[in-house]
């Protein structure tokens, strides 16, 4: 029986505000075209978005400004959410440039590393933001930190992002998403009965539903752990919970029959 990571779960919104006052002429244009862009962005519609974006920025030529600052930050988000991570790498780095090193800026570059598969970068930046915000408040900061945790397990450390994970559980900032993974790095290492805490603490969270891997991924475990009966009653549970699924079903049906 496949584990789930849960990679998909994880769903980025940045709030990106802005109140700049519209001139006349090109500029009247250029925040017609960033308006559109974010109306575009608003509906998921993030290919439009990002021409919008480009278009305010193109209106305007000459050093990067207020107003582009604010078009990059959005084109960033559009680029993210797209899947186009190499993009916004490229966009998160003229804003760390012109903009220096924002902690925000960090996190969701980290973020946006990760999905690149650059595990290094997305590591560094995740530290580096860390070194800024000690208290942890920039926003992407849980984005960052679990696109660290999942690069490090990706490089084949989970003991390494277990310590992460832990650190921020301990600091007040695990959700269920952060339990997931903490189970997955337990299952890495073969202690079932670890996973099997990391997952139950996961289900008890608030929001515990907005992350189906969990109940899945608690019916994996006791199917490891040799606990048939309980893992056939899990899996039941989670299609009963999170609706029709041809894997779950599948586990289902091998689970009949032990």
């Amino acid at each position: 029986m496949k584990r789930k990571t849960g990679y998909g779960t994880l769903l980025i919104v940045l709030i990106l505000i802005l109140t700049v006052t519209a001139g006349c002429g090109k500029k009247e244009n250029r925040y017609t075209y960033r308006d559109d862009g974010i109306k575009a962005l608003e509906e998921g519609n993030y290919k439009d978005a990002i021409s919008s974006f480009n278009r305010a920025i193109d209106v305007k030529k000459g050093l990067v400004g207020k107003f582009d600052m604010d078009v990059l930050k959005y084109r960033a988000e559009a680029e993210y959410l797209s899947g186009d991570y190499q993009a916004a790498v490229g966009t998160y780095d003229i804003l760390i440039k012109v903009d220096g090193e924002k902690p925000e800026y960090l996190n969701m570059r980290s973020a946006s590393k990760a999905g690149a598969g650059d595990n290094d970068g997305a590591i560094a930046d995740y530290n580096r933001s860390s070194e800024l915000d000690p208290d942890s408040t920039a926003p992407g900061r849980m984005n960052a930190l679990m696109a660290a945790g999942a690069a490090m397990e990706n490089a084949g450390s989970p003991s390494d992002a277990m310590t992460l994970y832990e650190g921020a559980a301990a600091a007040g900032e695990a959700g269920p998403m952060i339990y997931n993974r903490m189970g997955l790095c337990r299952m890495a290492e073969k202690d079932w009965d670890g996973a099997l805490e990391a997952f139950q603490k996961g289900l008890a969270a608030p929001e515990a539903s907005k992350v189906p891997e969990l109940l899945f991924n608690t019916a994996v475990v006791y199917e490891r752990k040799g606990e048939f009966k309980k893992a056939l009653d899990t899996m039941e549970q989670y299609v009963s919970v999170h609706g029709p699924d041809e894997e779950a079903q599948r586990e289902i049906t091998f689970l009949e029959s032990r």
